[in-house]
């Protein structure tokens, strides 16, 4: 049976508070609104140095395939964002 379970304890956790920020730059309250709702700081800046257009695909995943809710219209200042300030040039074309 599962009594046992039953009468055992809740077990509690208490997560340490975040205390990391984002980079300041143009754009950092879309990001801090938008990726701090489900990803810590820390998340974001131990991230590769990626490209504009690999923080764009990034971005486009977090908002199609897992739901993200960030509006259209914030998409691309979002990967701005994130390109100028945990990023690299995209390569010459």
């Amino acid at each position: 049976t599962l009594g046992w379970l039953a009468q055992s304890a809740p077990v509690k956790l208490a997560l340490p508070a975040e205390s990391a920020t984002l980079k300041a730059g143009p754009g950092v309250e879309l990001a801090t609104a938008n990726c701090l709702t489900c990803h810590s700081v820390e998340y974001i800046s131990t991230q590769p140095k990626l490209t504009r257009t690999a923080w764009k695909a990034s971005v486009d995943k977090m908002k199609g395939k897992f739901g993200a809710p960030i509006p259209d219209d914030q998409v691309e200042k979002l990967a701005d964002y994130l390109a100028a300030t945990y990023g690299k040039p995209d390569p010459a074309k």
